[in-house]
Order: C-alpha cells, then sequence, then structure tokens
C-alpha cells in the first residue's frame, strides 16, 4: 500500500491538482494516481516528492530568465527567494519553505560562488540545484519530527506530528493565506481552537496547492473545486487562460456543461465551488467561495447546449446575469430598447450598453431565437416547463398572426410597420411599469384595429402571474419575420 491522500474539499483539492501538475511535469501518467476523490503515490514516488516539487517549482527558469535575474539583483540579494518567492510566498509565507532563516543559507551559498565563478552556465547549474537541495531537505526535515498520537485531520489514517513539543496544525504560520484567519476557514474549526492536525505527508501535500491555483493579472487566485479529483484537474487546467473572476466563473458553467454527461454531470454541477484569493497582507487574504444553486445547474444543464448563436456575442452578460441572480427580462427589455429606441442612445456607456447596442443592429424584426431566453428564465423561476413552453410559444405566435393582419389589410408596407412600432411602444411601456391594464388595453385595441378578435386565452394567460413571459414573447412575436413555429 502506498501513501493516500483525500482531495475531498477546495483546499486539498488545490494541492491535489498541483500535485498531480507537478507529477505530470516529471513525466508521470497522472490519471494512474486518481482514484475518485483520493489520490495514491507508491512509495518510491512519495519520497521523490522533493525532486518532484523543485522540478516543477524549477520549470520556468532558464537560462534567460537566470540572467535577467542576476543583472537586476539589488545589494542584498537571495537567489532562492528570487525565483521561489514569486511561485508560493504568497501561500506559504512563513514556512519552512520561504522563512528567511532558513532561505538565507542558499542566498549566502550562491553569493559566495557568485564571486569567484564566472561561467554563468556553471552558475546557473549551481543555483538550481541549491534551490533544489534546500527543498528536498526541509521535506525531510518535516518527515522525521516525533508523530503524536493525533490522528491527522486530513488523510484520518496516520499521526500528526509534533514540533517543539506542540502537536502540528494547519495554521497561518505555516500556511497563508489557506489558514490565514478563522473566518476563511472556520467551518474547519472548533470553539476557535484548530482541530486540523497535520501528519508529515499531509504537510508536504498541502505544499503543492499553490501549484493549484491560477494568478491573475490583478494578483488574485483562483480555483475550481468539483468533488472529483479527476475533473477538478481538467477543468482547472482548462482555466488557467482566464484572466479574471467574472471570465473564470462563465468560462467554468459552460465547460462543466458541455463536457460532462448524465446524472454526473447534474451531481457535479450542483457542487461546484469558485474560490477565490485575495491577498491584503503578509499574513492575511480574503478567501471568497462562490457556488451554484441547484435551479442554476438544472437550468444550465437543460438549455445551455441550445443557447441562440444570434446571441453568441452576448454569452458572457447572459451567464453574469443568471450567474448573479438578475433576471433575464431586465436583459431582453434591454436589447428591445435598442430595437425600438435607436435614436435615443447616442453615447452608451456601462454593463447594458452591449445589450441596447445589439438591439440596435437589428433593422426591421426581432429573431424568434430571443424567446431563449423567457424560457430560460422561467426555468429558474422553476415554472411548469411543458405549460410554460406551451404559453411562449403561443403569445409568440399570436404576435406573427397579427403582425402579418396588418401587413396584409394595409398593403403599404410602410404603413403597417409604423403601426406596428407605435403599437410595441405603448406595450413595451406597459411591460417596463408592469402594468397589466394599460397592456390588455392597448392588446385589445390593436386587434380591434385589426379586426380580429383578441383571444380569449390571452386576456386570462395575463391574469395568473405569466405576465412577463406572454408579454415579452408577444412583444417579440409582433416585430418579428414569420408565422414560423417555434419548438
Amino acid at each position: 500500500m502506498g501513501i493516500r491522500f483525500y482531495a475531498d474539499s477546495w483546499l486539498t483539492a488545490s494541492a491535489g491538482v498541483g500535485l498531480l501538475r507537478a507529477l505530470e511535469n516529471t513525466g508521470y501518467g497522472w490519471e494512474k494516481f486518481v482514484k475518485g476523490n483520493s489520490l495514491e503515490l507508491e512509495n518510491e514516488i512519495f519520497e521523490r516528492l522533493g525532486d518532484i516539487y523543485s522540478d516543477y517549482i524549477l520549470k520556468d527558469l532558464g537560462h534567460a530568465k537566470f540572467r535577467e535575474i542576476l543583472e537586476n539583483r539589488k545589494k542584498k540579494f537571495n537567489l532562492y527567494n528570487a525565483v521561489i518567492y514569486e511561485k508560493i510566498n504568497d501561500f506559504f509565507s512563513n514556512s519552512p519553505l520561504t522563512n528567511p532563516s532558513g532561505t538565507k543559507v542558499v542566498g549566502n551559498t550562491f553569493n559566495a560562488l557568485f564571486e569567484k565563478e564566472e561561467d554563468t552556465e556553471k552558475l546557473f547549474i549551481e543555483g538550481r540545484k541549491l534551490i533544489a537541495e534546500f527543498i528536498k531537505e526541509k521535506f525531510m526535515e518535516i518527515l522525521n519530527y516525533p508523530k503524536s498520537e493525533k490522528i491527522c485531520y486530513f488523510c484520518r489514517e496516520r499521526n500528526a506530528y509534533k514540533k517543539k513539543g506542540k502537536v502540528k496544525v494547519l495554521d497561518a504560520t505555516n500556511f497563508t493565506p489557506l489558514a490565514a484567519s478563522l473566518e476563511t476557514v472556520e467551518n474547519f474549526f472548533w470553539e476557535g481552537r484548530s482541530n486540523m492536525y497535520l501528519c508529515p505527508e499531509c504537510e508536504i501535500f498541502l505544499y503543492f496547492s499553490a501549484f493549484g491555483f491560477h494568478r491573475t493579472p490583478t494578483g488574485t487566485y483562483l480555483f475550481v473545486y468539483l468533488p472529483d479529483l479527476e475533473s477538478t484537474k481538467r477543468m482547472n487546467d482548462i482555466l488557467k487562460v482566464e484572466t479574471n473572476l467574472r471570465s473564470f466563473m462563465n468560462r467554468t458553467i459552460f465547460e462543466a456543461s458541455k463536457i460532462l454527461e448524465g446524472r454526473k454531470a447534474d451531481w457535479i454541477l450542483r457542487n461546484i465551488y469558485i474560490v477565490e484569493i485575495e491577498k491584503v497582507g503578509d499574513a492575511q487574504a480574503n478567501v471568497y467561495t462562490m457556488s451554484i444553486t441547484l435551479r442554476l445547474a438544472n437550468a444550465i444543464k437543460g438549455n445551455i447546449e441550445s443557447y441562440p448563436e444570434v446571441f453568441k456575442d452576448l454569452f458572457e452578460i447572459f451567464l453574469d446575469y443568471i450567474y448573479s441572480g438578475r433576471s433575464l427580462y431586465e436583459f431582453i427589455y434591454k436589447i428591445l430598447s435598442g430595437f425600438f429606441y435607436k435614436q435615443r442612445y447616442k453615447k452608451l456607456k456601462g454593463r447594458d450598453a452591449k445589450l441596447i447596442s445589439r438591439g440596435m443592429k437589428f433593422k426591421d424584426s426581432l429573431p424568434n431565437s430571443l424567446i431563449y431566453f423567457i424560457k430560460f428564465q422561467e426555468v429558474l423561476n422553476m415554472e411548469d416547463r411543458e405549460k410554460v413552453n406551451k404559453q411562449i410559444n403561443w403569445a409568440y405566435r399570436e404576435g406573427l398572426a397579427l403582425r402579418d393582419t396588418y401587413y396584409k389589410q394595409m398593403k403599404d408596407n410602410k404603413k403597417a410597420s409604423r403601426k406596428i412600432e407605435g403599437i410595441s411602444y405603448r406595450l413595451l411601456e406597459a411591460v417596463r411599469r408592469r402594468d397589466t391594464d394599460v397592456f390588455q388595453q392597448n392588446l385589445i385595441r390593436a386587434y380591434l384595429e385589426a379586426e380580429k378578435e383578441i383571444p380569449y386565452v390571452f386576456v386570462e394567460a395575463l391574469k395568473n402571474g405569466s405576465f412577463n413571459r406572454i408579454a415579452y414573447a408577444f412583444l417579440i412575436g409582433l416585430n418579428g419575420k414569420s408565422k414560423e413555429d417555434v419548438e
């Protein structure tokens, strides 16, 4: 039996992803180590973790960067700090791997060599070797501490160790920001005292967590946790290119709904956690976790694949709306406002500018794919899907039918277009004010002018809480292209 680790929280999953990335970097096929939410290493591989860790942390240190570091060195130069701090110091600022009292030995040794050696190639080789040996030495020190009777909180198998007479726990001393304050990990504590006892193996495992997070240009760190280590690894690899929290969240939802199938997708979507770490000091950080609600997970799983291609440029805004809980009826209203009131908007600014601008690009008619957003919102509202779809499709077709009637009766297309435009203005204003009486009055007037009987079902539907879906679907149909059926 080898050394087993568990990735059953976002904290340990980030360490799991970091370890798998390091193994992958060394040439191992990481899939063979993963079993559900656990990770098991053979003893001989575990014994090489110092080399594996240093290989990963040094993988970006090429000759060019090494020369740049030497050229920009200051008076109190420490090669180890210059190379390592940017990689892990935000996570482990006072750990054995970064504590200045220990790292200065590496710095002094290299500086002494630098004074005597002029060959940059030899300095490069020896510098990397010094860093790697220091990391291996610190891992070995951790493994050699005496054991306590306490069982490790993380693996629940091995004994925690003692350091300076005290049982080792996960705390801010070594793990910042992962345990920077009680507030950030309050669920891990009991009565204000940490019960997160650490065995040597799990402490080394947790030092890989810095490799699991993705750093953004603004200096925050992002990680997405799924309760399945393989999916978590693959998802975070995909998301490494995202540059901010919003794009990270949007891509997370999209990729999860795209790559996962069946019941596993349902389960995973409901258990996704997005973690953002914001450093605010050497030993302080804000840790934010965000989850996807069951309602949103179901809506995404069942509807995201049919997102209309014509609105692909609005996809991130759409995701921002649904993730933040803003109504998609507001989303639709902004598009309709741009379509109906083109002359009103001269200088567009702010978050709604793109929606309004998108509506302005539709010249004479609205695409029927706009009703996708109505149906998605009603799924979020947990309404009866079959009933809602029938109502929406019916209201849309009624709008198309009334439009066709005006064009046939008036024969003058421009006159018919102006008539429909005037009706639409009044109906949209009633929708904005949520005034069902004014909406119905204008609806009745429109049908009378067209010499058509207003469907009784229409009036009833507007009385039973269906106002938004009926009103918007009818408006989109009234300004649609043809009398085509809707799926």
